[in-house]
């Protein structure tokens, strides 16, 4: 459960370690576009190319589930400028805020956990709203 007042969470400079975390990524429909048209492909050649399969209203990368994304280079993130929202929502996705222990827990990943902006329940909830998979509750 989050705390009342909110969580604190500011992304570290040049930190990727949440990008290095090995799992599922998903690109939502709309999202394809503005990623194939960063990588200079059409939507079907970036389907083709970096699309395993359509998965609850979603697409799936086609990486390992066991490896990071195969967008992480050694700069960094290569479409950091139009990531999914999987992304650009971490850490707030809703596993790790309803679950204290993994909240927690990623502060061993992630240098910016309690750091920075302080977020409220309200803004977090939206967050988290944008990756779910179904309805979200707290």
């Amino acid at each position: 459960m989050l705390a009342e007042e909110g969580l604190r969470f500011e992304c570290q400079k040049g930190c990727v370690k949440c990008c290095a975390i090995p799992g599922l990524i998903f690109v939502k429909e709309s999202e394809i576009p503005a990623i194939a048209e960063f990588l200079k492909l059409t939507n079907e050649a970036f389907n083709e190319k970096y699309i395993l399969r359509y998965f609850g209203g979603n697409f799936r990368l086609n990486c390992p589930e066991d490896e990071p994304c195969m967008f992480l280079t050694e700069s960094g993130c290569s479409i950091y400028p139009v990531r999914p929202v999987q992304c650009r929502s971490f850490p707030f996705w809703p596993e790790n805020i309803n679950n204290p222990k993994n909240w927690f827990g990623l502060k061993k990943i992630c240098p910016g956990i309690d750091m920075g902006r302080l977020y409220s329940i309200d803004e977090i909830i939206d967050i988290a709203a944008e990756v779910s998979f179904g309805p979200f509750l707290i």
